[in-house]
């Protein structure tokens, strides 16, 4: 991010695969195993575009938009959708929003160990190249 130029970066998504995250171990697991194109864009016909994991609460979303559904079936399956947070067993069912950047998620540790190895990372950003060129 840095090497990059960048002088902050959103970690949302990164954060969702800590060991922390309030959401149910399933989830987290279940996220480890996507990748960047396990994500898709929803709201967009109402203007709040959200881009989440693609799963069947999206997809049903998604459904709902290109069939021209109206603004008050829309957002009561949204929020039908997000009740709950994720914090039960079988909870993957909700809208979970997700950036592309899940697909660099291997790992699920605390949000001290990410931070320091973010920070570790950032001081050796040659190191870190290679690491990510040995991966792709």
């Amino acid at each position: 991010m840095l090497a990059l130029g960048a002088q902050g970066v959103i970690l949302g998504t990164r954060l969702l695969a800590t060991r922390e995250a309030p959401i149910h171990e399933k989830l987290k697991r279940a996220l480890l195993d996507a990748t960047e194109l396990d994500t898709m864009l929803i709201m967009r016909s109402i203007g709040a575009t959200h881009r989440v994991w693609a799963n069947a609460a999206a997809k049903r979303c998604s459904e709902l938009e290109a069939s021209q559904a109206n603004l008050p079936e829309i957002l009561t399956s949204w929020r039908e959708k997000r009740r709950g947070r994720c914090t039960r067993p079988g909870c993957g069912s909700g809208v979970i929003s997700c950036g592309q950047g899940i697909g660099l998620v291997h790992d699920i540790p605390t949000v001290k160990e990410l931070f320091e190895r973010i920070l570790r990372e950032a001081e050796d950003p040659e190191e870190t190249g290679r690491k990510l060129r040995e991966r792709f």
